[in-house]
């Protein structure tokens, strides 16, 4: 690899976050788009009417921490704003499409709370949230805002029309089983429905029926209820691609006016959408939503080599074209060379999922990054990652293994995570690392993550010592103990759930009572705000390094939550992380 000077990283660096990156999140009123945005060194919301000449206006006039989908026509966008320096305690915000920037609280009765996800049908919004000690589903109409009930454990809404809402639901009863929750916002009932085998994964209401996305053992298929009695009912699509494509996955369901079901599925990390069941033409790689207008499917794209942006496919035709796209860098095709899907054979037979990011300004072998994405229930797919994205820049191979308990796979692959957290992952990791020098690819192997990721790095460095040259821990998990104890309702429900209700595993598989096996040079980076993975443990960790003559390097982002959201806080964790590699990496060479 070719040495990077400071002042080449920061340029590098610099240039992945100015460029602009376009998804779609909605059809609004007359047509236009709404467009959330990377633009303007942070994410934005916009109405794009990219037939017409008002071009890109933007909604919101401060800061935007999450949104909710916007139904079709609506007159206004509804999202969420952070209210304590990252924290995660947001308040509902509105905006009507005609009046960009006059924001006004959706609820003014609301109080601050962690969201867990919600949906709005132009009238009503329904959502999921945690407070300190309960978590419920809250419903608004007007200006009237109520709980509609507490529901413990991980309520997920998904779609809302008029009293009813759909989603997902996850408890500590069944671990890792993902359930259907169907509420009734007027009589504050709740009902949760378990997916005959397997579990579900997404819900919409598509006319008189209920449409979910059903995770099986292996794969994944759409199925239905009757709205009203709740059974099961045939699913009839005019056409069969859907059927014949055999996902494993499904991310993004879609009814429409008309009538249509928009899906989007996925299989080995790539994505297919699929109108009625018959598949339309777009590019390789990802998408995340789908939206039918005059004809025409509107969808944003992107790859591990291509920043997302915006398409339109002719559904006659078959031809795509891009419709709204960011200038990049002209550097960046050079740079991200190629990506590649393969399997790794991990310690027990298992074949790991596993995306490689091949880089073009190193040679082969070469240094080398395994990524580990968060979650851990995500998944590592052909799509743009800004901190796979830079290392490649900087001239690092990337291998990002979806380790047991990823999704996209398949419930079995993803349970096989629960009750074993720091167990048959790690050897999932260690596996890809292996792969990764025996393959020809890399000539020394690091190893960098963030949340979940970070906990493995940790994991990694102080359970298997001597593997990785050096290790960049992101906002990790060091104390399961302390973290449970520091957590709000919904996060001791995720801890409860992630181990199965094993708690006698939580000291064993905390990193911070394994400090004395750590040797590898370690890059600690942590948001001080951080209420995901709070930094108290952490600096208890960084204490018990100091005591025992530990060399490690430490960065703490000031007023910064888990979530990163604006360009400023990108920096704050990709440039040490960068750093601190390529500086790992000049002194081996």
């Amino acid at each position: 690899m070719a040495a990077r000077s400071y002042s080449r990283i920061v340029e590098i660096l610099e240039d992945l976050l100015s460029f602009e990156r376009f998804s779609v999140g909605g059809v609004l009123k007359g047509g236009r788009l709404l467009v959330p945005a990377f633009r303007e060194r942070r994410i934005n919301l916009y109405a794009f009417d990219y037939k017409g000449s008002r071009g890109l206006v933007r909604l919101n006039k401060g800061r935007v921490t999450w949104y909710l989908g916007a139904p079709y026509g609506s007159s206004r966008v509804v999202f969420a704003r952070d209210v304590a320096k990252g924290r995660e305690q947001s308040i509902l915000l509105k905006v009507d499409v005609d009046k960009p920037g006059v924001e006004e609280p959706l609820a003014p009765s609301l109080k601050p709370m962690r969201l867990l996800g919600g949906a709005d049908d132009g009238e009503t919004v329904a959502f999921g949230a945690s407070t300190e000690r309960e978590v419920a589903v809250y419903a608004v109409r007007g200006d009237e805002a109520w709980k509609v009930a507490d529901v413990p454990g991980l309520p997920i809404i998904t779609d809302v029309k008029g009293r009813r809402a759909v989603g997902v639901y996850m408890s500590n009863e069944k671990p890792g089983i993902m359930q259907l929750l169907l509420v009734d916002l007027e009589e504050g009932s709740i009902n949760i429905k378990e997916a005959r085998d397997g579990s579900v994964t997404n819900a919409v209401i598509h006319g008189d029926k209920i449409v979910y996305a059903a995770e099986k053992r292996e794969g994944a298929e759409i199925r239905a209820l009757d709205l009203d009695t709740l059974e099961d009912v045939e699913l009839s699509l005019p056409h069969r691609d859907l059927e014949e494509f055999k996902p494993s996955a499904f991310h993004f369901i879609d009814s429409t006016p008309e009538g249509k079901l928009v899906v989007v599925a996925r299989r080995k990390g790539r994505s297919a959408v699929f109108i009625d069941g018959r598949r339309v033409n777009t590019p390789r790689g990802t998408v995340l939503s789908a939206y039918l207008i005059e004809g025409k499917l509107v969808f944003d794209h992107n790859s591990l080599t291509t920043p997302t942006r915006v398409l339109e496919t002719d559904l006659e035709t078959g031809e795509y074209k891009v419709v709204l796209s960011g200038k990049t860098p002209e550097w960046l095709g050079e740079a991200l060379r190629e990506s590649v899907y393969v399997e790794v054979e991990s310690f027990d037979g298992s074949r790991v999922p596993t995306f490689v990011l091949k880089s073009g300004v190193s040679e082969t072998p070469g240094p080398t990054v395994v990524l580990v994405h968060g979650g851990p229930f995500a998944e590592d797919a052909d799509a743009w990652d800004l901190f796979a994205a830079s290392l490649a820049a900087i001239g690092f191979h990337v291998v990002m293994p979806n380790y047991r308990g990823s999704t996209g796979y398949g419930e079995e692959w993803r349970l096989r995570i629960i009750g074993d957290p720091c167990g048959g992952e790690l050897e999932d990791i260690v596996a890809a690392a292996r792969w990764a020098r025996e393959s020809g690819l890399a000539s020394r192997v690091y190893i960098m993550g963030y949340s979940y990721g970070g906990y493995m790095t940790m994991c990694a460095l102080t359970r298997k010592p001597g593997l990785f040259k050096a290790g960049v821990a992101g906002a990790s998990v060091v104390d399961w103990e302390e973290m449970y104890e520091l957590s709000d309702a919904v996060f001791r429900n995720f801890i409860e759930l992630l181990f199965g209700g094993r708690r006698e595993l939580w000291r064993e598989r905390s990193p911070i009572n394994y400090v004395d096996n750590l040797k590898d040079p370690l890059c600690i980076i942590h948001p001080q705000n951080d209420t995901r993975t709070p930094l108290k443990p952490v600096l208890k960790f960084m204490e018990k390094a100091l005591e025992k003559g530990k060399t490690f390097e430490a960065h703490i982002a000031p007023d910064m939550g888990h979530i990163v959201t604006t360009m400023e806080e990108a920096s704050k964790i990709l440039l040490p992380a960068l750093l601190f590699l390529a500086k790992a990496e000049a002194s081996e060479t």
